[in-house]
């Protein structure tokens, strides 16, 4: 299936996605700037108890909300291209259906999955499993090893081969390694690389991440990812997209510039809501 946006209509989408930054950035400024330091308070003894989950930022309790609804519009080649995807959890267990439909192409699929989140001390890991109505199913294994503010993070994913629409743009037959600091209860930073181990094409996408808390109410994540590998046709590139997340407790927006997407000759910008339940 061939993406190849139109120059307007992607300048368009990328201006919107610059203007929806700056407003957010200064507004939060302004908001900073404006309201009064607080007074010095004593320091809190270590024997006192932690915070209960009502006196946690309610950004922070968004987290461990238990279900999300998200609705996706993907722009390419003069189209839009849509997802609905709804996930829910069950204690360490994650289930979501989800729907594509491409009008100009007329492609469309129905995927199911669930996940398995098992924690014990420094060891942490997640089983995953979807299948879709194209007969194409993706199995991987996530993990997060260490016990302290640094991590290692170590996956393995595997496909049929079969085409498969999903909401993941890096390639499916990989092996990623990385490592994760959590600098605060919210804030964190990640850097990793996900290896195409299959198809023998030299795929890899390298991913930095950083989530920070703005205020009690707001969060934003940035993705930056830079992609070098084989195209189908053959022809090597070096590139470079950019995601941004941003969140609030009851519902977020998302914009990501995804160009030579999932490594062709097209340019994606990908956008969605959702809400959290």
């Amino acid at each position: 299936m061939a993406y190849r946006p139109t120059r307007r209509r992607l300048i368009a989408v990328v201006r919107l996605f610059v203007l929806m930054i700056s407003v957010t950035v200064v507004a939060h400024t302004v908001r900073a700037q404006t309201t009064p330091a607080p007074s010095p308070t004593p320091e809190i003894s270590s024997s006192q108890s932690e915070p209960t989950k009502g006196e946690v930022d309610p950004i922070e309790n968004s987290d461990g909300k238990s279900s999300k609804l998200t609705f996706g519009v993907y722009f390419t080649d003069g189209s839009a291209l849509t997802d609905l995807n709804l996930r829910h959890q069950w204690g360490p267990l994650t289930a979501w259906i989800a729907g594509f439909y491409d009008r100009s192409g007329g492609n469309q699929l129905i995927r199911v999955g669930a996940q398995y989140d098992y924690r014990k001390g420094w060891f942490h890991v997640s089983p995953s499993v979807e299948v879709a109505t194209t007969k194409a199913i993706s199995a991987s294994l996530g993990s997060e090893l260490g016990k302290g503010r640094t991590t290692a993070l170590v996956g393995y994913s595997r496909t049929n081969l079969k085409a498969f629409f999903d909401l993941f743009w890096d390639p499916g037959d990989s092996v990623t390694l990385g490592v994760a600091h959590k600098i605060s209860s919210y804030d964190r930073i990640q850097a990793f690389t996900i290896f195409d181990v299959r198809l023998h094409t030299g795929q890899q996408n390298t991913h930095v991440l950083y989530r920070r808390k703005l205020n009690r109410n707001n969060g934003i994540t940035f993705d930056a990812v830079f992609k070098t590998g084989h195209e189908d046709s053959g022809e090597f590139i070096r590139t470079a997209g950019i995601g941004v997340y941003y969140d609030r407790p009851h519902w977020f927006w998302k914009v990501y510039f995804d160009p030579h997407v999932n490594f062709t000759p097209d340019t994606m910008v990908r956008t969605g809501i959702g809400w959290k339940f």
